[in-house]
Order: structure tokens, then sequence, then C-alpha cells
């Protein structure tokens, strides 16, 4: 088909194409990082349409509120209103006594993390590897809660706990370390998650969605493994009726997890490394899909949903996508013309709802699987380490599954190669990246059920026609994760601290979200 060439020609290509900056960026190294592929130099994209702060570039104001999609969201619902309050009248009424000594179970902010509960989450983790509980006389001899969120975009506080605790008979030091996600009482994001049952579907997933999933492959089989190592250990989980929630993981950090550091996006190593589990994390889904599908659909009914679905949403992304039409209006050159081909194709409350739809679309073929559903570098950890030849291999753990839904596989592989590469790595590795995924897929379901894979509809060519269906809808969910980061880069503008390194990250994720407007497949299947 035909490319427009006011979106592929040589001057777009000249002015915006992608760099690894000479300095400014993100310090610090993660040990699953590797060195930047295919990245050429270019000046700085220059509009500072983001550094302004006013009414248009950003929903979030300074006293620390967030600026994702929800955030953006009109008044709740009358009905909504009501049944909130019936709900806290009822809590009130059943709190009672308690005493003192009472625990809190769910914490809704960082205060009601004491030491009585971390006791209680410790005994949790030691059951869940087979340990006795704790001793009633051990101490806690070091207690530590820390602000550990890595973007702006999570519906959730996260903090890290440590927490030093006298062996039995005090004769040892034990050290614990866990990940907590809970949601304050007075973030602007409760109604929604209280709406959408964002808590109860994510303690859903993990404590009975993935052990289903491993299950099925057989628990000694390396595939469940590889589900266990792959996906964080959630130790415990518990929400109450008002929208509050708590989550808490070990801490993959203190294994040699890290985040990815470099603001140009995911290196070829580590999206590859990405693909190639979630290859094999979507051929078991659609093995088990394929084997009870009645029966998943029954068990776990929020597969067929999206917990971006509700018309508070749909307002929260017209609002992204209007802020995203804005700063292409500003770049120099092209903008006007960039922005029309926005408007035109994806704008509006028809682009919210064709982004929602095609979250959550499914295909009649082995990859209708259960997906990811928010499947971008800030929900992924990576490390090196060596396999059983001493060779360096790069591995990573996949956050954040509160979005996991039954959908076609090519939607994550979408939203993760257009959110996070530059567009020079798409054009020169996008189709090794495809083949690969194909691939470990099609040897994964071999190995599970070789028949899924009989039939004239499983070949590449078929799969990548479904990739590309996939492309525009993936294009719009990292239009507003993209936003989302460049708000929280742009009130960090005003904040004490590296100012900066805040503006030179800025101007590469403005220039990664320009640069989206330039995919190929976009412009041969969608912008025309």
């Amino acid at each position: 088909m035909p490319r427009s060439p006011t979106l592929v020609g040589g001057d777009m290509r000249r002015d915006c194409r992608d760099c690894s900056p000479d300095s400014g960026a993100s310090s610090g190294s993660s040990s699953g990082s590797s060195s930047p592929v295919g990245r050429s130099h270019s000046p700085a994209l220059r509009t500072n349409f983001f550094g302004k702060i006013s009414l248009k570039t950003s929903c979030v104001n300074h006293g620390g509120h967030k600026n994702d999609i929800t955030a953006c969201q009109s008044p709740p619902s009358p009905s909504t209103v009501k049944k909130l309050l019936r709900i806290r009248k009822m809590s009130e009424l059943t709190k009672g006594g308690g005493g003192a000594g009472a625990i809190t179970t769910t914490p809704t902010q960082l205060t009601d993390i004491n030491t009585d509960w971390a006791k209680l989450i410790i005994n949790q983790h030691r059951v869940k590897h087979r340990q006795s509980p704790l001793d009633q006389t051990q101490e806690v001899v070091k207690f530590h809660v820390e602000d550990c969120k890595k973007s702006s975009g999570d519906m959730s506080t996260t903090c890290r706990m440590t927490v030093k605790l006298a062996g039995e008979k005090n004769c040892e030091i034990v050290d614990y370390f866990f990940i907590a996600k809970l949601l304050p009482a007075d973030d602007p994001c409760r109604v929604y998650v209280f709406e959408a049952n964002v808590f109860e579907k994510e303690i859903s997933i993990y404590f009975e969605l993935l052990p289903c999933l491993r299950q099925s492959c057989g628990d000694t089989s390396d595939l469940a493994q590889l589900i266990s190592s792959h996906i964080p250990q959630c130790i415990y989980g518990s929400n109450n009726m008002d929208g509050a929630g708590v989550l808490v993981f070990d801490c993959a950090q203190e294994q040699g997890f890290l985040h990815p550091v470099d603001p140009e996006g995911l290196s070829l190593d580590q999206v590859l490394c990405v693909v190639n589990f979630m290859a094999k994390f979507h051929a078991i889904g659609s093995a088990l899909i394929s084997r009870s599908k009645k029966s998943i659909k029954l068990r776990y009914p929020y597969l067929l949903s999206n917990v971006y679905s509700s018309p508070m949403m749909v307002e929260g992304a017209k609002k992204m996508f209007e802020t995203y039409k804005d700063f292409l209006e500003s770049v120099p050159g092209q903008g006007l013309v960039l922005a029309d081909t926005f408007s035109r194709h994806c704008a509006g409350e028809g682009g919210a709802n064709q982004m929602y739809s095609c979250l959550r679309r499914q295909v009649d073929s082995p990859f209708n699987t259960i997906v990811h559903g928010e499947l971008w570098e800030k929900n992924m950890l990576f490390r090196d380490c060596e396999d059983g030849d001493r060779q360096s291999q790069l591995q990573c753990v996949v956050l954040d599954w509160k979005n996991a839904k039954m959908a076609s596989s090519t939607k994550d592989l979408a939203f993760l190669i257009l959110s996070s590469t530059t567009n020079q790595l798409r054009k020169e590795s996008q189709d090794d990246i495809l083949h690969s995924y194909y691939s470990t897929f099609c040897n994964t379901l071999r190995e599970l059920d070789s028949s899924l894979l009989e039939g004239p509809h499983n070949t590449f060519e078929e799969f990548y026609n479904d990739y590309k269906v996939s492309t525009k809808g993936a294009f719009m969910q990292a239009v507003c994760v993209l936003v989302t980061e460049m708000q929280h880069l742009e009130a960090r503008l005003h904040m004490p601290g590296d100012v900066e390194t805040a503006a030179e990250t800025l101007r590469i994720y403005e220039r990664r979200a320009l640069n989206m407007m330039n995919d190929v497949v976009l412009n041969q299947t969608h912008f025309i």
C-alpha cells in the first residue's frame, strides 16, 4: 500500500530521528541493560511543549497528585457516590471493637504499615515457602518503609519494606525484603479502582489464575517453573469494600533484578528476552483456553473485560489524545500535518472506544490467549546471570498483571514494540522480533498440544496480518502512557532535584512520542 510522504518522508527522518544523548540521561546501570542498538545522533527535538505546564499539557497539580489517565476523568456518577457512601457506612458499623492491639489487614496509607503488619506478612511468606510460623518471642530489630514507585501511571502507591528480625532464641538476624502496592484513601484514582474492582481482580490473578496456568502445564515442568521465575511472587493480598487494597511481593531487586534505565527505551536484547518469555506464556494460555474456554470464562469473568473500560476512562483517554494532538501541533515544520493525521484516525471519543475495543480483541486462532494488557518498559525488570555453561544470559521479570485479559497475543507484542523501542530499532529489527516470537510460540504450543497448530490459518503471514491489525490500538495505548510519562517529567521540572536530567529525559520522551507517528506499519496499514 502507498505510504504517506508527509509521515515517512526525508524531513521527518532528518530532523526527528532517534538518537542517543551524549549526556543528561538517567544515571545508573541496570544488570539487564545493554548498549543501544542502531541509534544515530541527531539534534534534540525543538519543542518545549511539555516544559510549559499549562492546562493543555497537564492534568496534575503541584501537590503531587497523579497525572495518569485515571486522574483526567469526569466526576463519578451519582449512583457510584451513593454506593460508596452506603458501603463506607456498612464498614464503619462492622469495625467494632478490635482493641488497641488490632492489626490493620488492608493498609490504606504508608503509616498503616507497621511492625505488627510486617510480622503478618513474614508469616505468610514463611507459609508460602513451607516454613514454620514465627515464634511469638521473635522481635523486629529494624523496620523501614520507603516509596519506590518508578512510574506515574500505576493506580497505586508502591513501597519497599525492609524488616530485620531476631532469629529464634535471638541468636541471629534474618532479613526480609518486600514490595507492597496499596491505594491511599485520598488517591484521585480511588473511585475508579472501586468501580473496576481493580484490587479484587489483581488478587485473583496472582492467587488463582496464575497458579491455574502453572498447574495446566504440570507443576514440575520447565514451563511451570518459567511462570514462577518470570512473574513476581505474590505473598499477600487483601481488599475491602470501598476500593482499597494491598498486594505484597517478594522483592525481585534482592535477586539482582533492576528496572531498565535508558530513557531511549529497551535494547534489542531486552526486547527479545521479554518476547521469548511472553511467547511461552501466551502458548500456555492458548493451550488452557483451547481445553477449557467455557469454564475459564465462568471462573475468571474479568478476562473478558478491561480495567480501562468505564465512561470515565473514555473521557480520560480523550484528554490524553487532545494533549498529544497539541504536542504534535507544536512540532516545527510538519506539526500541523501530523496533528491532522492523528485527529482523523485516532482522536476523540471514537478513537478512545476503538482503542479500548482493540485491547480486548479476540481472534479465532491459537494466538487467542491470556495477555498481560500493559506490556511496556515500566512493567519489567532485568538482570544478567550465567547459564549452566557459564555463559552470560539476560533474564526478565514482568510486573503488574492487573489488566490481564483474553485477547490476541499480538496486542501485547504491538504495544511493547511501539511503546518501548526506538523508531530505528523497529525499522531494523521488527521482523527479527516477530519471527523470534512466532517460532518460540509455535514450539511451545507444539510441546503442549501439537493439534492446535494444525490448519491453514496458523502461518507466519496470518500472524503478521493480525499484528498489523493490533498496531493501531497499541499505538493509541502507547500515546496514553508516553503522555503520562511526559507530564510526570514536566512536573519534575518545577520540583527540587536534578532539573537538567529531567529536561533531557523529557526531550527524549518527546522524540519517542513523535516518532511513533513515523512507524512504517502504521503508515502502511492505518494512516492512509
